[in-house]
């Protein structure tokens, strides 16, 4: 099962800080998509792909559009 979360950019990702909260679902599919209006955060934000059990590891592909110019970045734990 997938999902993600959204986190604020230049903060510690943690339960008080997830932005798509009420939106936060896991599916048993191979996608899934929201639409979500950020608030234009000057640190950007982070975006976690999760699976719903711990340590089950995977390929994914993230696709983000938006209506503004944006950068992805790749970090790796």
């Amino acid at each position: 099962m997938i999902g993600f979360y959204i986190f604020p950019g230049g903060e510690s990702p943690n339960q008080d800080n997830i932005i798509n909260k009420s939106q936060i679902q896991f599916v048993p599919w191979n996608e899934l998509s929201h639409v979500i209006t950020l608030d234009g955060n000057p640190e950007g934000y982070n975006i976690m792909p999760a699976t719903y059990e711990p340590k089950q590891l995977g390929p994914f592909i993230l696709s983000v559009s938006t209506e503004c110019d944006f950068t992805l970045e790749n970090y790796e734990s």
